[in-house]
């Protein structure tokens, strides 16, 4: 077993134990716990497409090989943690709303779109193999990222629901849950990118 193999176990029984322990929510119930996980993923995703779109500023500015290895992995694992985020949704969609995915909802529209082009951006710059058109799929999506979720409404999905929740405990919990997909995130990047250097 490799030596820093504790780091995904701590946080993957971190956040196993802090879902396991979330107080049941007023009107959501149990609920909540799909809902803290979708949100955590997704924005553990939008922070890896951002922390890329920076990775591949560094590998085009420095030509550094470790960049341009990290720019790859952090496109992977931001597409993982986005699209699982995306598929836990449908439960909490189709017990809120009736259906899996609610395709009238602009935040759902956002986050297809995003995943789609993502796929075919990074698909291509695989496929083609190219250090700059790498880093400028990179580019183009983790600057699109952060302002489609600023620019985006919402009809029925709430903007904010932890941030404005008066409970300080969910929102510790959640904070927790966030760190933990973010911690295992990174290290799956790590992972791809000493994987990349054999």
């Amino acid at each position: 077993m490799r030596r820093d193999t504790w780091i995904p176990i701590v946080a993957g029984v971190a956040l196993i134990v802090t879902l396991a322990l979330l107080p049941p929510e007023r009107y959501l119930g149990r609920l909540l716990i799909p809902i803290y996980v979708h949100g955590a993923l997704v924005r553990t995703g939008a922070l890896l497409f951002v922390t890329g779109a920076l990775m591949a500023l560094v590998a085009i500015g420095w030509g550094a090989p470790w960049a341009w290895k990290w720019t790859r992995a952090l496109q992977v694992t931001a597409l993982i943690s986005w699209g699982a985020g995306f598929v836990i949704s449908f439960y909490p969609s189709y017990a809120t709303w009736g259906t899996p995915i609610a395709w009238s909802e602009p935040r759902t529209q956002m986050v297809i779109r995003v995943l789609v082009v993502a796929l075919l951006a990074f698909g291509v710059a695989r496929w083609l193999n190219e250090p700059y058109i790498t880093a400028g799929a990179s580019i183009v999506v983790g600057l699109a990222v952060p302002l489609l979720i600023w620019r985006t409404g919402v009809i029925r999905h709430p903007i904010d629901p932890i941030g404005t929740s008066p409970s300080a405990r969910l929102q510790m919990a959640y904070l927790i849950v966030l760190l933990c997909t973010v911690v295992i995130a990174l290290w799956g990047t790590y992972r791809l990118a000493e994987i990349s250097n054999r």
